[in-house]
């Protein structure tokens, strides 16, 4: 889609929040924390959720809107850090949904409080490797209410790609010059040039490692087509056979089994990086009670059955496994039992260095 493309659909009303930022990201903006048109400023009496693009969608709270006859006011953010800086310059939120990787700087910065999962009636059908991950909790008090989660690996084309074992090192593989595919966010570039080079703490680098990172970061710059963290322009490359692999998500790789392309999402040797995120209870939350049931809504079955099968994640109520079914679970690349996958992964956590890292990148992309 071309700006000027953009501009007129956005005039004339032909464009979903979901394509609107698919189309900012794909222009290389993001997209600033705003409220939903009318229906937020019509339904302030509502909870007001401050979340990612994507779970704007009446699916994701029924049984809230079941129970009020409305829908919670939505907010989008473009990632953890701008959620948050709205809060702390006083935008009023009742619920917000960051990630593992950040919520020790929201709980940090004073912004959220504890979450009393007496008041949620699907507390007890959360997986209990996801009740017992260490910071979620602490010194018993419940600061974050897991609600998704999902991997970030390298997405392939078995039929274009040869390969003797699932390894990162495809994505420095001189074969596929030209037809490799890297990401543009700081820890899906960064990792698994990490997890690559077998650096001890991949989240926590030495100054010798952060030396070796930028070399094989720039190692690879030659062999990429392009960096993006737009899903619509991987999947669209990898189904054209554009590009042969990709970082990706499960989301991509579900869209792209729907549609029948060939692909495999790979569980790489040095490891897979699994990111979760969840409801925190915001410290000046103006409606305590609707904000409770909104979470729980979040946490339900049914919640849980259509991430799996829209977007190909993974959900926090253990019943929503069984209620999607086996073929679903194939199809998003999730386990009968999500509980073994999650014992065993590699939790996305704040990054040492990441301002350092960042600058790194920059200077590797542009040559310097």
């Amino acid at each position: 889609m071309t700006i000027g493309d953009f501009r007129d659909r956005l005039a004339s009303g032909a464009i979903s929040r979901r394509e609107i930022n698919r189309a900012l990201a794909g222009f290389g903006l993001a997209l600033a924390a705003m409220p939903l048109g009318r229906r937020a400023a019509l339904a302030a009496e509502e909870a007001t959720f401050l979340t990612w693009s994507g779970y704007d969608v009446p699916e994701m709270y029924e049984t809230y809107t079941e129970k009020y006859g409305a829908a919670p006011n939505v907010t989008l953010f473009g990632d953890d850090e701008e959620g948050l800086q709205k809060v702390r310059a006083g935008f009023t939120v009742d619920v917000s949904h960051p990630c593992y990787s950040g919520i020790d700087r929201w709980r940090d910065s004073g912004v959220t409080q504890p979450v009393d999962t007496s008041r949620l009636k699907n507390w007890p059908d959360v997986l209990p490797a996801l009740q017992t991950i260490k910071g979620l909790a602490v010194e018993g008090k419940q600061w974050l209410i897991p609600i998704d989660w999902g991997n970030t690996s390298i997405i392939y084309r078995p039929d274009l790609v040869e390969i003797e074992e699932e390894s990162w090192s495809l994505m420095w593989d001189e074969r596929y010059k030209d037809r490799l595919a890297a990401s543009s966010a700081t820890e899906d570039a960064a990792i698994p040039g990490a997890l690559y080079m077998g650096a001890a703490d991949p989240y926590n680098l030495t100054e010798a490692e952060l030396e070796k990172l930028r070399e094989v970061l720039t190692e690879q710059r030659s062999l990429i087509r392009f960096y993006s963290s737009d899903p619509g322009t991987i999947e669209q490359s990898l189904a054209s056979g554009e590009i042969v692999a990709a970082v990706g998500w499960n989301s991509s790789y579900t869209q792209l089994k729907k549609q029948g392309v060939p692909v495999k999402f790979m569980v790489p040797k040095e490891g897979i990086i699994t990111w979760i995120c969840g409801a925190v209870l915001m410290k000046d939350a103006p409606n305590v009670d609707k904000a409770y049931d909104l979470i729980d809504a979040l946490i339900a079955p049914s919640t849980g059955v259509y991430m799996i099968t829209e977007f190909g994640y993974g959900h926090s109520n253990a019943k929503a496994y069984e209620l999607a079914g086996p073929e679903a679970l194939d199809a998003a690349g999730i386990p009968e039992n999500p509980g073994e996958m999650l014992k065993n992964a590699m939790l996305s956590v704040d990054m040492k260095n990441k301002q350092e890292i960042e600058r790194m990148l920059v200077e590797v992309r542009s040559g310097f």
